[in-house]
């Protein structure tokens, strides 16, 4: 089933719950390869909307082809933001992402469009659809260059340490899991607060219309095979040369994620670019993987212990 065969069913469901929800805003989410971007586009024929990207990927300049934005030519005809914002070397917190949201939110609905979030990025949809309190903590570098050091000196101390300081959040990571480590180690020394202590549900702010998207394993590795087919050939590794040129190192975080990492790798080593494409495949079927193990909680979730003021729909693809 395609997106298209779905959209005047959501359309039905979206106006039964525009009736009794007016001060409203839809989200959609999950997962890679689901078109959730294709579905906001299609909503926008029957609704005023205006797109917020919840990708921490697509916030970046110049990095384009592997974030999948959207083409500049639609972003003229239906206003997106958060995208485009910071530069690949700069930090763009969580944090700072729900603080600008729920400003954009509140433009939007003044001048009486309707909010879509689209999401890819699990944290950033959380702090609206669970509304967390989160801290205002900026980046320490220098913080977290010492950390990392002694990380470097002394493998899995900075987990020990965070088990001791804050466990509920140190369980739900790997030891290896080094920058998500450094980070909730920086909340606490920075604020006097635990990330678990930091990080709180309340109610939602504005009825949520949550749209789940999800497809069948060997359909989403058909359609990832794909889209990885289509942006090597898309210029993919000219922009990541780019990128390199442009002196944006590639140890950045930025440069790190999957789809970017492999390619800079094949940059450096110039091995054959089957190899590349069959490396990215693999490591995208896996990242999917996890995308559907995380997404079956999120619905178990939403059965057994739904949030207030939200409606959940799923659709099967």
């Amino acid at each position: 089933m395609e997106i298209e065969d779905i959209v005047n069913e959501v359309k039905d469901e979206i106006e039964i719950f525009q009736k009794s929800n007016p001060d409203w805003i839809i989200i959609i989410r999950w997962a890679t390869a689901t078109w959730k971007s294709k579905l906001s586009i299609l909503i926008s024929n029957f609704f005023d909307i205006e797109i917020i990207s919840a990708d921490s990927r697509q916030i970046f300049k110049y990095m384009d082809i592997w974030t999948d934005k959207v083409s500049l030519e639609l972003r003229k005809n239906i206003t997106h933001h958060q995208i485009d914002i910071v530069n690949p070397d700069e930090i763009y917190t969580a944090w700072q992402w729900k603080e600008n949201t729920e400003k954009i939110i509140e433009k939007i609905k003044k001048n009486n469009k309707i909010p879509v979030i689209v999401w890819w990025t699990g944290l950033y949809i959380d702090t609206i659809y669970k509304n967390f309190s989160m801290p205002s903590c900026p980046p320490d570098y220098e913080l977290r260059k010492q950390l990392e050091e002694k990380e470097e000196k002394n493998p899995w101390i900075l987990y020990q340490e965070l088990m001791k300081i804050d466990p509920n959040e140190a369980k739900k990571l790997h030891p290896n899991s080094t920058r998500y480590i450094v980070r909730a180690l920086e909340i606490f020394y920075k604020t006097n607060k635990t990330k678990t202590e930091s990080y709180l549900q309340s109610k939602t702010k504005w009825p949520i219309f949550m749209i789940w998207l999800w497809r069948e394993k060997e359909d989403t590795d058909n359609r990832i095979d794909t889209r990885i087919k289509e942006m090597i050939k898309s210029w993919l590794i000219d922009e990541v040369k780019y990128l390199i040129k442009k002196w944006y190192k590639p140890d950045l975080q930025s440069m790190q994620w999957i789809w970017y990492k492999e390619t800079i790798e094949y940059i450096n080593w110039n091995y054959d670019i089957t190899q590349l494409e069959e490396t990215l495949k693999k490591n995208t079927h896996h990242l999917a993987k996890k995308q559907r193990t995380r997404f079956r909680r999120y619905i178990e979730e939403a059965n057994n212990n739904p949030k207030e003021n939200v409606t959940y729909k799923l659709y099967k693809l």
